[in-house]
């Protein structure tokens, strides 16, 4: 069996294959291996790890003792089973027939541990601060020992009939003989010794917490590690005939706390009387992230209304149990092997491993991942694994095998659960919601199954607009048939979910391997942003109203105009006029919800005319230069237009418009003229008025032909408006005449130059 065993890596993730194509393409949902099956929810079916669902083996709820949690399950002779529960420390037995009743309480609230003894009688370990019982098959019970700990965590008996008990809070093993005398076997530098079992040489083998050490201890008492685990706690040891020796090991290796799935103690006097700590099953969804079908469900804690019946009246107020709620961590099925080595053969970041027993050579676990029950099974190609069943609502706190049966004590309703070898007779499958992420159309639904004779399988689906499924979803749909495709008729939707539903002969099972499911995401209109529009004034920003076709108004988006950059001079005593106009820069930006190709459309409007005309089509940058000196002047507005038409059918594409705000093409330069000139001697006074026809002014310049050019301001102190004034004063002018030049730039970035002529004489 060693040289067949490798790493099964963590598999309750999801494979949920949908092409990334754009919306008007068909796109597929196929589910087909072991991690997308596990997904979903099983009811009545397995998942190998070959990717195959088929029928489980028959299971069914056994007894159902009315408690809150099954901690422990022993066999005995003739086919008795012993059930320990928590919070009023009951212990039940179930004879052959399987028919159950009270056997013992204890005045303790908890049964951790349970053995039974070569001559048939049950050991019955307390917590906290219990005692160990011997209680006879007739329920007769006495006192065995006081070992005077807090917990009792495990009890196990070696062939001479010595107990030996694995205690807490000071991680000793006891050993007491059979008239009841007891002491410290071994002492370990742990905090709790977790759980007990012999090897096939007699040696104890025992587990701790929060090390994660496994101990060989010989019968004279002498320990050796065996295993350290990167994990804190070691839950459970089993060997099977051949002596190979698996551990279950489990907890947070950042954070460890209370062993297992304990929490330490509940707060006091939570209700009336005695303290009853509350029980959270955490139904951790393996590896898959934030599956909202299976997010942690937990119980609430009780109110003085809500307190048990039937507390244990021998707990002293104000005291609760070792453990508060059910831990979500890490988990790992370990094999150690003779040589001392170790071969890790599960592993899963998010889901805990509590139960673990062996049926000949198959290795059987259980999980807090919604429950699961886990078969490894050797093989020549290496181990495989199978998920028998779910226990869904209720964690599997320990499993037992009795013959070719399997018994799975479970906790946060209480249940014993047997699961047989024979095949059951019907079962269902739920997949995973699945998020299209838009309204769509749904496709086909098909299947690779072999079905035998007088087996069937039969297929469903609904959908809705919520995450989950609820009363707002369509009816499960009438029963899809053929493999080969069947067309969907559940309401187009966001989400989508199918079942199959399996009938067996009682000998054989139909085998699912794969299901396909086709949709086609509706079309949605593209979004505009923004639409900036950039001349050379100062804009405010402005909304724009954005025009849909194709039936859907989508919001607006926004438009702003800014200003550019300033006219500029080059030299001294030369004056350099732009190069080129100022273009009006258009650009946007514009998405798809769709994630389709987007191509953009530009058209252009003066105020005095009524109907736009096409500037620039089948654009696919995000912005556009428009040269000024080809239009006129005036007032315009540019209308931008965005389709999909690149990624979809004509009949399906959709368009979304958006206006500008108001901007001016302006080509005129100002004009310049002098409104009074005066020479008195050597000094010289000119006053000149510029005007521009549409954009402000905004830089003037004075040259006299001598000193080159020079800034000058208005006489209001800024160059600012459509209209300025300026006066220019001259001093010490030399004898002649004089030519001084105004030169005025606007913000289109047109010059007008005006000129007066002195005479000094």
């Amino acid at each position: 069996m060693k040289n067949s065993r490798f790493l099964v890596a963590p598999f309750a993730a999801v494979l949920l294959v949908a092409a990334t194509l754009p919306a008007t393409q068909t796109a597929f949902w196929r589910v087909g291996t072991f991690k997308g099956f596990l997904a979903g929810t099983l009811e009545g079916v397995s998942v190998s790890m070959d990717g195959q669902l088929t029928l489980a083996p028959d299971t069914r709820a056994i007894f159902n003792p009315d408690e809150a949690v099954a901690l422990t399950v022993v066999s005995g002779a003739h086919g008795n089973l012993y059930v320990g529960t928590g919070h009023q420390g009951k212990v039940f037995k179930l004879n052959s027939q399987l028919q159950g009743k009270l056997l013992f309480q204890a005045p303790e609230p908890e049964i951790l541990a349970m053995a039974v003894a070569p001559d048939g009688d049950l050991y019955v370990g307390s917590s906290p601060e219990g005692k160990i019982y011997r209680v006879t098959p007739q329920g007769q019970s006495s006192v065995f020992y006081n070992p005077k700990v807090k917990y009792i965590w495990a009890l196990t008996f070696d062939k001479q009939g010595q107990l030996y008990v694995g205690t807490g809070d000071h991680g000793e093993i006891l050993r007491v003989s059979r008239d009841g005398k007891g002491d410290v076997f071994f002492s370990s530098n742990q905090t709790h010794i977790m759980c007990l079992t012999l090897d096939k040489d007699g040696n104890l083998l025992a587990g701790s917490e929060p090390g994660g050490l496994i101990y060989r201890i010989s019968p004279q008492g002498k320990a050796f590690v065996l295993y350290q685990a990167s994990l804190p706690e070691i839950h459970s040891l089993v060997t099977d005939e051949q002596g190979h020796i698996y551990a279950a090991v489990l907890g947070n290796p950042v954070a460890p706390g209370m062993p297992g799935y304990f929490r330490g103690p509940t707060t006091p006097n939570l209700v009336s009387g005695p303290a009853v700590a509350t029980v959270t099953v955490v139904a951790s969804a393996g590896d898959v992230g934030g599956d909202p079908a299976k997010a942690p469900q937990t119980a609430p804690a009780p109110t003085r209304s809500q307190a048990p019946k039937n507390v244990n009246p021998n707990v002293s107020a104000g005291y609760g149990p070792p453990y508060q709620q059910f831990a979500q961590g890490q988990g790992a099925l370990v094999e150690i092997f003779s040589n001392y080595s170790a071969q890790t053969l599960w592993t899963s970041n998010t889901e805990s491993i509590f139960g673990l027993a062996t049926r000949g050579s198959d290795v059987l676990f259980s999980t807090d991942a919604n429950g699961h029950i886990f078969d490894l099974q050797p093989s020549t190609d290496g181990p495989r694994l199978t998920l028998l069943t779910e226990t869904r609502e209720s964690l599997p706190t320990r499993i037992l095998t009795l013959g070719s049966d399997l018994f799975v004590a479970t906790s946060n309703i209480a249940k014993l659960i047997q699961i047989g070898t024979r095949i059951g007779s019907e079962g269902t499958y739920e997949s995973p919601v699945k998020d299209a992420k838009f309204i769509s159309h749904w496709g086909e639904i098909s299947w690779r199954a072999e079905v035998p004779d007088g087996c069937s399988l039969k297929f469903y689906t609904r959908s809705g607009n919520s995450k989950r499924p609820d009363n707002t979803w369509s009816d499960w749909s009438s029963p899809y048939l053929s493999p080969a495709g069947n067309p969907i008729v559940s309401t187009p939707a966001r989400y989508i979910q199918w079942k199959a539903v399996f009938q067996g002969s009682g000998e054989e099972t139909p085998q699912l391997s794969g299901v396909t499911l086709s949709y086609l995401n509706q079309n949605l209109p593209p979004e505009i942003r923004s639409l900036t529009v950039t001349d050379g004034e100062e804009k405010s920003t402005l909304a724009g109203v954005p025009i849909v076709t194709g039936g859907i108004v989508m919001p607006a988006g926004s438009v702003s105009t800014p200003g550019v950059a300033s006219v500029t001079y080059d030299g001294i005593g030369t004056w350099a006029a732009p190069n080129d106009k100022t273009p009006v820069l258009i650009s946007w930006q514009a998405t798809d919800p769709n994630h389709d190709q987007l191509t953009y459309s530009l058209y252009l409007k003066s105020a005095d005319e009524h109907e736009w005309h096409l500037l620039k089509d089948g654009l696919r940058e995000t912005n556009f230069a428009l040269q000024p000196d080809s239009l006129p002047d005036g007032q315009y507005q540019v209308r931008l237009v965005v389709s999909d038409e690149a990624s979809n059918p004509p009949a399906l594409a959709l368009q979304t418009q958006l206006v500008s705000a108001p901007f001016w093409v302006d080509n005129t330069p100002p004009e310049v003229k002098v409104t009074r000139q005066n020479v008195e001697g050597a000094n010289a006074v000119v006053q000149f008025e510029a005007e521009s026809r549409t954009a402000p002014l905004c830089q003037a310049e004075i040259s006299t032909g001598e000193s080159g050019w020079k800034q000058i301001v208005s006489d209001d102190g800024i160059v600012d408006a459509r209209d300025e004034a300026f006066t220019v004063k001259l001093r010490n002018l030399k004898t002649g005449e004089h030519v001084i030049l105004l030169k005025v730039v606007d913000t289109a970035g047109n010059a007008g130059v005006g000129k007066a002529v002195v005479e000094v004489p």
